[in-house]
């Protein structure tokens, strides 16, 4: 096997490695896969670039790929927050006519538990009252 060959099998390996290291949520998350990827390739290219080492512009490409995917797997499993979860109640009872059951809010991607409290939140602030499991917002 020539050196230009085993250079880019352990640019590959290093990709595998990096997405393995970044513990997706499913085993090809094509999303997590293509953070991962362009982060261990900048990582790789600016060290080698900066340093001129191989192994060292391989340790950094593979740290930051898997450090990257590891935050946007945060990011991803921490849901909405209560604040988008308000905005998107509001988006949502707009376009039903004002009305808007909690069933809608988790349908449009929120968490039952958030869905619940932004619902509170809004009914405590005046922005909406509840009618049974229906909340009305009035214009």
């Amino acid at each position: 096997m020539s050196a230009f060959a085993l250079g880019w099998l352990l640019v590959g390996l290093g990709a595998v490695l990096a997405y393995a290291a970044s513990a997706p949520r499913r085993a090809w998350d094509p999303v997590q896969a293509v953070l991962v990827g362009t982060a261990y390739v900048f990582g790789l290219t600016v060290v080698w670039f900066a340093s001129g080492h191989a192994v060292t512009a391989w340790i950094a490409g593979v740290a930051l790929g898997a450090a990257t995917g590891r935050w946007n797997r945060n990011l991803v499993l921490g849901g909405m927050g209560l604040g988008a979860t308000e905005r998107l109640a509001l988006k949502l009872a707009w376009r039903r006519g004002g009305v808007l059951e909690l069933d809608d809010l988790v349908a449009a991607g929120a968490d039952p538990d958030t869905a619940r409290a932004a619902l509170t939140a809004l009914e405590e602030r005046g922005l909406c009252r509840r009618d049974g499991a229906l909340y009305r917002f009035e214009r």
